[in-house]
Order: C-alpha cells, then structure tokens, then sequence
C-alpha cells in the first residue's frame, strides 16, 4: 500500500507539473493572438483603410480581442493560484461574457430580456457570496 501512494504522489506531482507547463503555453499562444488581433484592428482603423463602410468588422476584432483578453487573465490567475481560479472571478468572467454578447448580439427582445436576467442573477449571487463570506468572516472573531 506503501508504494501505491508513493507511486500516486509521483503521478499527481508529474500531472499537476504537466498542467502548470501546459497552462504557460496556452498563455503564451493567447499572447500572440492577442497581439494579432489588435494588429488587425489596428489595420481596419481608419488611419490604415481609409473610410469604414461598415463598423461589423470592427466590433467583431473588438469582441475577439476582449474574449482573448479575459482567457489571458484566466490563464494568469490560475497559473498564480496553482491551477484553481475564485469563484468570483469565474462569476466576473461570465458577466462580462454575457454583457459583451448583449452589446454585440442584439437579439430579439426575448432574448435581450433573458440575457439581462442572467447577468442580473451572477450579479445577485456574487452579491451573496460576498455577504456569506463577510458574515463567516465576522463569526469567526
């Protein structure tokens, strides 16, 4: 039994090392595609191309730039905290997921009023989780 836990620790040890490894290269990939984007959109600007016809293409590399972006911040807060990301910080993530596809999107009015009561409930639960938290908190004094 001895050398089966031994033999895990080392597996788990090679795994969680394999994930740290792994987050990096992803994070360094998201570097590069960042710096992509932004070159595109620097190319659409109109100092580059001149007159726009439309504003589609440019708030689609907007959009993909801050996608980018909140992967590279996710990426960098699980590579300081070992891999684990705060549920605030996820609950963060999905807020501003679902406000970037409202501005975006502009569905029907259904849909418009489903996304706004979703952002409405993360908004309520990490009000909630904040309360919970400063509540255990004050307990323990």
């Amino acid at each position: 039994m001895e050398k089966f836990d031994r033999l895990a620790k080392r597996v788990g040890n090679f795994l969680e090392c394999f994930a740290e490894i792994s987050m990096a290269v992803f994070g360094l990939c998201l570097i590069g595609f960042v710096f992509v984007e932004l070159w595109q959109l620097v190319k659409l600007s109109p100092l580059f191309a001149g007159h726009l016809t439309s504003f589609d293409p440019v708030l689609e590399k907007i959009i993909t730039f801050f996608l980018l972006f909140e992967f590279l911040a996710m990426a960098a807060a699980a590579m300081q905290n070992h891999g684990h990301l705060a549920a605030d910080f996820l609950i963060s993530l999905g807020i501003t997921a679902l406000l970037r596809g409202l501005i975006a999107e502009h569905g029907t009015p259904t849909q418009n009023m489903l996304t706004s009561l979703a952002i409405l409930a993360l908004i309520i639960g990490e009000i909630l989780m904040h309360w919970q938290n400063n509540r255990e908190h004050h307990d323990n004094k």
